[in-house]
């Protein structure tokens, strides 16, 4: 736990670090937008990193509070006074000054302190598991963003394109080398690049909306975005994925939570062991001048209430805890291997695009171009190959996306992997 507690030290002074950077001038972020720069935006003014901030704090003063001593009791007292006969007024009078100490007995300052540290370390755990939660759909909607932006530089080029060929086809019309029905292709293949290329911008705009509502910014404060977006690295084997989950903050929270839990049954527990109460004064006779001391203890007797019912609702929730742990951390082992699954499913197949597909794509629609200019191709086999260039640029991002919103949720459930 104390690396957890060292940690947490770390992300504070980050946090600092990020909210001075972010105080300098807009300008630094107003072009082009880095995932480091987001992090610190995001991390600057997350609402949900303050409200998790504020939970520690308040488990803080919790953990304080469970350490201090019961304050003692003073006492006074005045007797036989404004009565009647001999106690009429204060010649009679027999005054009592004490002091008392609740003594609590059954270890129950111990495990108050012991439930309260626990409850400590699980708030600390939750603000670790919240950043890390945040910290994962920024990288999500960062790698959307730039899927977006790649979208565009695509249909930009398809759209360039086009109009090239646009031109080339209305040439060969006017000098009569082809039909007036290969213009009206290339015209409706133009169009139909100049509507997908306005679907892109909308895209990257909208894209770039949801990524900049995550540091409070009403419209996005930036152009473009730069990510190693192409640089991907093969899957780490699914085992040492495994044996990193261990150390997630969820798993820490919900076993700190288990703890409390016990250390509060015990402390229920010694709740059932009455306490002492200890007195010490003296009184004095105003009639004789007489002086004494004055020695009391008491104790209640556990008849009826022997906290039974508060016993039983600390062991209810300790079973509860328990079976809550065990539950997160299935459901994360799952949640584990299926992003595994797709991390290396989408990294093979970008990697297949990239080695082979793409280059075959590539060529082949340079040789249709050159092939077409020189006559030596049909219009059809050049806007079958640059459609099928396209498509499978386009398939490559998808699966270069996938990839890196996998590889997102499994640096979310481990930190073995460094994010970028």
């Amino acid at each position: 736990m104390e690396k957890k507690v060292f940690a947490r030290s770390c992300a504070i002074l980050f946090s600092t670090a990020c909210v001075f950077i972010f105080l300098l001038p807009n300008k630094i972020f107003s072009e082009n937008l880095s995932f480091d720069q987001a992090v610190i935006k995001t991390i600057s003014l997350s609402p949900k990193l303050r409200i998790a901030g504020s939970e520690v704090n308040e488990a803080v003063g919790a953990q304080i509070q469970s350490g201090l001593y019961p304050n003692p009791v003073a006492g006074w007292s005045v007797e036989n006074v404004f009565g009647n006969k001999n106690w009429q007024g204060w010649e009679s009078a027999e005054s009592r000054y004490e002091i008392g100490q609740l003594i609590e007995l059954g270890g129950k300052r111990g495990f108050r302190m012991q439930t309260a540290k626990f409850q400590y370390y699980a708030a600390e755990a939750g603000f670790e598991a919240r950043q890390l939660s945040v910290l994962n759909r920024l990288l999500k909607l960062f790698t959307l963003v730039v899927a977006a932006q790649e979208n565009l530089d695509v249909t930009l080029d398809q759209t360039k394109i086009a109009e090239e060929v646009y031109k080339t086809v209305v040439a060969k019309v006017e000098a009569g080398k082809v039909s007036l029905i290969q213009q009206n292709k290339a015209e409706i293949a133009l169009s139909t690049a100049q509507i997908n290329l306005d679907k892109a911008k909308a895209e990257f705009f909208k894209s770039k909306e949801r990524l900049a509502v995550l540091w409070g910014a009403m419209c996005p404060d930036f152009e473009r975005v730069i990510y190693p977006f192409y640089e991907i690295d093969q899957p780490i084997p699914i085992e040492s994925c495994l044996c990193a989950l261990r150390d997630n903050p969820q798993l820490l929270k919900s076993q700190m939570d288990y703890m409390a839990a016990h250390q509060n049954l015990h402390l229920e527990k010694s709740r059932a062991i009455p306490d002492l109460t200890v007195s010490l004064g003296y009184k004095t006779l105003q009639d004789t001048g007489n002086k004494g001391m004055i020695l009391g203890a008491s104790i209640p007797i556990p008849l009826s209430n022997r906290n039974q019912g508060n016993i039983q609702t600390a062991r209810a929730q300790t079973v509860k805890a328990q079976d809550q742990y065990w539950e997160l951390e299935l459901a994360l082992e799952n949640k584990l291997a299926i992003s595994h699954k797709e991390l290396v499913r989408s990294y093979n197949e970008a990697e297949k695009i990239r080695s082979t597909v793409l280059k075959s794509a590539v060529q082949s629609f340079e040789l249709a171009k050159e092939g077409y200019k020189e006559g030596k191709f049909e219009y059809l086999d050049m806007l079958d190959s640059q459609k099928t260039l396209f498509e499978v640029r386009e398939r490559y991002i998808q699966a270069l996306l996938n990839y890196h919103q996998s590889r997102a949720d499994i640096e979310y459930l481990n930190t073995l992997e460094e994010g970028p």
